[in-house]
């Protein structure tokens, strides 16, 4: 998935920018493991010709939970 026209801002708390210019691409992969379930992998690469000398790459990875016992959800209600 690819993203343009974005809105100037900041890759990290630390203060690296990034233009309206920049470009940012993002793969999705799935890989199997030795028990069967498979991990989520996600790499995102920003491409900033005007303040990155390299493209800026991050990848995170996330296991599907075997059953629900991490998620509960519920109705969202107004509180005025």
């Amino acid at each position: 998935m690819v993203t343009t026209n974005l809105k100037p801002g900041y890759l990290r708390k630390n203060g690296v920018p990034y233009s309206e210019n920049a470009v940012l691409t993002e793969y999705f992969d799935l890989a199997p493991q030795q028990n069967g379930q498979p991990l989520l992998f996600v790499t995102t690469v920003v491409d900033d010709p005007m303040y990155l000398t390299t493209p800026f790459v991050i990848s995170s990875h996330f296991r599907k939970q075997a059953d629900a016992s991490g998620w509960d959800p519920s109705p969202c209600s107004a509180t005025w």
